[in-house]
């Protein structure tokens, strides 16, 4: 019964993680060159962070220091 009970749990825990997803996430596709992923997965566990958190992260220190909306520029 315990083996039946953990199925279901899982289940039903997948369909709601896979719900919240759908609902609520964008997926943005990447590629870099081979082996390049798992360098990049190396350096995002030693930051303690998933590779998605060290990308958002970078994005956003990104912008942060280079984006300078036009209506800003303008007044330069």
């Amino acid at each position: 019964m315990k083996g039946l009970i953990s199925m279901y749990y899982n289940e039903k825990r997948k369909a709601i993680t896979a719900k919240y997803v759908k609902t609520h996430l964008d997926d943005i596709k990447i590629r870099v060159p081979k082996g390049q992923r798992e360098k990049l997965k190396a350096i995002a566990s030693e930051m303690g962070m998933s590779m998605n958190q060290m990308f958002i992260k970078a994005v956003e220190e990104y912008i942060e220091k280079n984006y300078k909306p036009e209506a800003e520029s303008e007044t330069d």
